[in-house]
């Protein structure tokens, strides 16, 4: 009997000190698609579009029987923009409104209009839909996605599991990528509630070699921030972001 009950005790003991998995993930802070109400568009798209279609793939003109009204918006800090159009077809107004939306601004669009359908009572509906503008090239990590997974992998996520069996808080931090492809201006968003933890984060988020920066619509390097997050609450089914 007390064979077995030392024996049960170490087991406990055993699957007590196994480390966490944890979920860790980073995406630019406007390219996050797990997040936001928003579908993204870049800026190429913007400047060359001439239809709804062209700006949301997902918007399809035979949902339509007759067109009320068409208003697209431009959102860029505190400055809004309007014009409004008789059909799918972007008038001069609004694709001048496309066309000078930068990263960040964000682009809405209200279609008031009669579905097509064989329904007698037919009333007029509104759809409606946002995007949010990102660089036409998003900056990347050497090697790409995956070679960033691993890095992250190798120097934050081991070096945690290594060393603690407890469950680790959400933890995020938010840098930039600038135009030269360094990180810059890393710092916690969110604490893990470890204070070395947080410290170690930080160090393997600065000390990631350059990556390749952003591009305008100009292929000009641009600066573009970007959020890590990692926690044992990153692997439920049901987290959201």
């Amino acid at each position: 009997m007390k064979n077995y009950l030392v024996a049960s005790f170490l087991l406990l003991l055993a699957f007590s000190g196994f480390p966490q998995e944890m979920g860790y993930d980073v995406f630019g802070t406007l390219t996050n698609p797990r997040s936001g109400p928003y579908s993204l568009v870049t800026l190429d798209t913007l400047k060359t579009a001439k239809t709804l279609a062209d700006i949301d793939a997902r918007y399809r003109p035979s949902w339509v029987a007759r067109y009320i009204a068409v208003e697209v918006a431009s959102t860029c800090g505190e400055r809004v923009k309007r014009a409004v159009g008789t059909n799918d077809l972007l008038t001069h107004e609004q694709m001048d409104i496309l066309k000078m939306a930068d990263l960040g601004c964000r682009i809405d669009v209200e279609v008031d209009y009669i579905p097509r359908n064989t329904l007698k009572d037919n009333p007029p509906r509104k759809m409606n839909f946002s995007l949010t503008v990102i660089p036409i090239v998003e900056a990347k990590y050497p090697g790409g996605y995956q070679q960033l997974k691993a890095y992250l992998k190798e120097h934050i996520i081991a070096e945690i599991t290594a060393t603690t069996a407890e469950p680790i808080a959400l933890a995020k931090v938010r840098f930039n990528v600038n135009a030269q492809g360094q990180v810059a201006d890393a710092q916690i968003s969110q604490t893990s509630e470890d204070r070395e933890i947080d410290k170690l984060i930080l160090e393997a988020i600065c000390n990631m070699p350059k990556w390749q920066p952003a591009e305008n619509a100009k292929g000009l390097a641009i600066a573009q921030e970007f959020e890590f997050s990692m926690g044992t609450s990153l692997l439920r089914c049901d987290y959201q972001y």
